[in-house]
């Protein structure tokens, strides 16, 4: 059951069960060496009713996860949380698709929901025990394949929106690409107190990722979910595509020249 191969198996199975279209084991071309890497999981839940208003009307929302299921053995830590700057835009950590209509929307409803009440941190941790010590100890460690992983989904959400963004047909969509990191164990986050550090065992979390594209600063927002509450965390942001969907096609109804 600590088998990283069983956690994917039921994570796959989960989704599929709620009727999400899964692609497991998607290789895609690392633009860094030219080799294909594997992504875990990609998921969406998609309403294949071509008679309801909104396929009508054309207007698509939807969401695309694209998932590394990681079974830690030991706590993830995320920290230091992301302060104020007018120099980070960070309404652009989202890696969305617009076309049509959505392309002029000026609105950030998927932003809003994810950083409304909920704080965003800009660095994670793990633990190993430390050689040597004559008694249990443990040091914070940086794992090498956390950030190869996170670049690694980051990039494809990134091509996705990209990708998206050059549709030229009639369609109104806002598809939202977003890179989530399944923990098979704990989730924690610090808060730094006066001369020590609290840690708070949390469901999910969300990380703040900087990188460079194009020789510019690059943001992008991760959620890391465990593995008991990714699927409640999948329901809550594909209800509010549901609910921007439905908004949207009244905007678009309201709209519409009476006969």
């Amino acid at each position: 059951m600590r088998s990283g191969y069983m956690m994917e198996s039921r994570i796959i199975r989960r989704l599929a069960q709620k009727n999400y279209f899964v692609e497991p084991n998607q290789r895609i071309p690392d633009p860094k060496t030219g080799k294909s890497r594997e992504i875990d999981l990609i998921a969406e839940l998609w309403d294949r009713d071509h008679k309801r208003p909104a396929a009508k009307l054309k207007v698509f929302v939807s969401t695309n996860f694209v998932c590394e299921a990681k079974n830690n053995p030991y706590p993830i830590v995320l920290m230091t949380e992301l302060p104020f700057s007018p120099g980070l835009d960070t309404w652009e950590s989202l890696h969305e698709g617009r076309t049509g209509l959505f392309v002029d929307d000026l609105d950030n409803p998927f932003f809003d929901f994810f950083t409304s009440d909920h704080k965003i941190y800009t660095q994670y941790c793990s633990f190993k025990p430390k050689k040597g010590a004559n008694e249990p100890e443990w040091m914070a460690w940086h794992p090498d394949d956390f950030y190869d992983d996170l670049e690694k989904i980051i990039s494809y959400c990134r091509d996705q929106a990209i990708y998206i963004n050059a549709l030229t047909d009639d369609y109104h969509r806002l598809r939202l690409c977003l890179p989530v990191v399944i923990l098979g164990g704990d989730l924690f986050i610090a808060e730094p107190m006066q001369e020590t550090v609290s840690l708070r065992k949390v469901d999910v979390a969300r990380l703040m990722h900087f990188d460079v594209q194009n020789k510019e600063q690059s943001l992008s927002l991760v959620f890391f979910v465990t593995e008991e509450y990714f699927s409640t965390l999948f329901d809550e942001i594909v209800g509010l595509g549901q609910s921007l969907e439905k908004e949207f096609v009244e905007r678009l109804s309201n709209d519409e020249p009476q006969s």
